[in-house]
């Protein structure tokens, strides 16, 4: 069983590369909303929390949580990996700002609580409120919420890291700090579960999904820009009939049946094992977001060597390398003639099949655990400059 213990565990601090004998180093992590986001920033933490214990065995992590219910929860999430055994405490939010503690990490964009000392290290993947704060009227207040939880973030944080070069210089552009204070740790996708593929054809069609399709994934926020695709297979089912876009992600709005297109199946969430399902059997992912920090469906999508084709925008390229196939964001006939271009020719389909896997194989969650681990020895070495100074 992991611990679930009260008080700050005794502990001799040392600097992460220390090689002091038992010394026991503790990372503290505000993880409030880990027990219920599945996807996003919560599968980013549960990716790399055991591979930072892998790579550093004197590592103790203390996860944070938004109320005591959900000390279980958590707590059960990592009871049977092994590496992490023994190696993890859970406890409520309210016990962070008092805590003994080396470092304390932030995943999830924001710094707060704060802790009375020790190292601060928050992880920024994005500032989309920021740079899209919501244009209601009504929703002013959120706005300025938003601008002074980022500004006391950038503010108290030791380092910041970024998960693309592209974030790094929006975190410098809306929030000024010095880019000598970021360091730019990129993140990947080889932690997807894989179900069985012979699965695949019941789990497209319990989804209601016929091939060929092209995919999009992601939120129906403006910032997406899913008008993009929905334009250009308007323009590709004039020459491919058959072919079906489908929109997979969360949606406020339900589209009432037979008010949606024909050549378009808006599914809403799909769980982990559909998503892997819709990935391996489309023929493309299309990515026309016009602002991403990093663009993970990108990477998933490669992973199982799906033709990725993306936007030219933000951080996308960074993602997406020399693999993918490149439009303009308000392209909408360029997006429709690469599209019909893998529908028509095989030969590119399996060029591009076998680029996306090699770029895939370009990233991985242990890289990205060794830099910030890294991240976290500069944190901890700029206080300890700060108390001799």
């Amino acid at each position: 069983m992991l611990d679930v213990v009260a008080g700050a565990p005794t502990r001799m601090t040392a600097s992460l590369h220390s090689g002091v004998e038992n010394a026991s180093i503790v990372v503290a992590v505000e993880a409030t909303r880990l027990a219920r986001e599945v996807r996003g920033i919560g599968r980013y933490v549960r990716a790399i929390l055991p591979r930072l214990v892998a790579q550093r065995p004197e590592l103790r992590i203390v996860l944070f949580v938004k109320k005591q219910g959900h000390v279980s929860t958590v707590t059960q999430m990592f009871a049977e990996n092994p590496v992490l055994r023994d190696r993890i405490e859970v406890r409520p939010v309210r016990e962070m700002p008092r805590f003994d503690a080396d470092v304390f990490w932030y995943p999830w964009n924001v710094a707060s609580p704060l802790p009375s000392r020790g190292a601060v290290v928050v992880t920024m993947h994005d500032v989309a409120p920021l740079a899209f704060p919501d244009p209601r009227f009504l929703k002013w207040r959120k706005n300025f919420r938003w601008r002074r939880r980022y500004a006391s973030a950038a503010l108290n944080a030791d380092i910041i890291i970024a998960d693309s070069a592209f974030t790094a210089d929006e975190v410098n552009r809306y929030l000024s700090v010095p880019h000598e204070r970021m360091r730019v740790v990129l993140l990947a996708a080889d932690d997807l579960s894989v179900p069985a593929a012979d699965n695949d054809s019941a789990a497209l069609a319990r989804l209601g999904v016929q091939r060929p399709f092209v995919l999009a994934v992601g939120a129906a926020d403006r910032r997406k820009n899913l008008g993009l695709v929905e334009r250009a297979m308007q323009r590709v089912v004039e020459e491919h009939p058959a072919a079906t876009l489908v929109l997979a992600g969360p949606r406020e709005d339900k589209i009432e049946p037979g008010i949606e297109a024909p050549w378009r199946k808006t599914l809403g969430f799909v769980s982990e094992d559909e998503l892997v399902t819709l990935y391996r059997t489309a023929e493309a992912l299309v990515m026309s977001s016009t602002y991403e920090g990093f663009g993970l469906p990108v990477l998933e999508a490669m992973s199982f060597g799906t033709p990725v084709i993306c936007a030219r925008a933000s951080s996308l390229p960074e993602v997406g390398g020399d693999a993918a196939e490149w439009v303009e964001p308000d392209d909408d006939a360029q997006a429709a003639r690469a599209i019909s271009r893998l529908l028509s020719d095989p030969g590119v389909k399996a060029s591009m099949r076998a680029a996306s896997l090699v770029q895939a194989a370009r990233f991985s969650w242990d890289q990205t655990a060794r830099q910030t681990l890294a991240a976290f020895d500069d944190a901890i070495a700029i206080t300890r400059r700060s108390r001799q100074g």
